[in-house]
């Protein structure tokens, strides 16, 4: 059984959108990604970072809180099962821009791109959170669990099922990493092992494996205290 997957970030500064849009355009290593299926990729509604980035600009109310979501990053996709035998998910991603447009308005659904260049084809989608009375809102979209619950099992039915998938099991504990804490992961400088001079064993050791096993511990703490 193959699944329907969406995901939602909430970027609050135009440098989060800028870091986002650098992994979506390829701008920056992108270890997961093949270089040699990037001719595959899709982009809609805007052919770079900077367009992009301007075109949210011009959406974004003159007033509005200093912590306010200006985009809504979405991120669909399906079980890999799904893209099998020639198919690249055209179909289901144009349903599922359709249903983002349907929900937001067209007007601020600002740049999509089709990723076809890693494991599996997925779509990612920039929105305006604006709500009725046109002011930044991503609460009425996404708040809570009620909500992100409810919206999950709407995309199920109104996109999903169309092509065969199915909704993930309600209320599961499961979770994911997004692409920002996999990258900031791989990035972070990782702690390497020390080396450690293991004391030769001594004929007295025979007798006291204990003692023996004392002189090998003083001697890791004494190796960490100098790395």
């Amino acid at each position: 059984m193959s699944y329907a997957i969406l995901r939602t970030a909430k970027l609050k500064s135009m440098g989060e959108i800028g870091g986002s849009l650098s992994h979506t355009f390829r701008t920056r290593d992108t270890p997961n990604a093949d270089p040699q299926h990037a001719d595959l990729n899709e982009h809609g509604h805007g052919d770079t970072p900077e367009s992009i980035k301007a075109a949210l600009a011009a959406r974004l109310p003159e007033k509005r809180r200093s912590d306010a979501v200006l985009c809504v990053e979405y991120f669909i996709g399906a079980s890999p099962e799904h893209f099998t035998g020639g198919q690249d998910g055209s179909a289901y991603f144009a349903d599922a821009v359709a249903w983002l447009k349907a929900k937001h308005g067209a007007e601020n659904v600002i740049a999509t791109a089709i990723h076809r260049d890693e494991t599996s084809p997925h779509l990612v989608a920039y929105v305006v959170p604006l709500d009725y009375q046109g002011k930044l809102n991503a609460k009425a979209f996404l708040g809570g669990k009620s909500k992100l619950s409810a919206m999950q099992t709407d995309f199920a039915d109104s996109v999903g099922r169309k092509h065969g998938l199915e909704r993930g099991l309600e209320g599961s504990k499961a979770t994911h990493t997004s692409i920002r804490e996999y990258y900031g992961r791989v990035g972070q400088a990782q702690e390497k092992t020390p080396s450690v001079d293991v004391p030769e064993p001594k004929l007295s050791d025979r007798v006291s494996v204990k003692a023996y096993g004392e002189r090998v511990a003083e001697s890791v703490l004494d190796r960490k205290s100098v790395v």
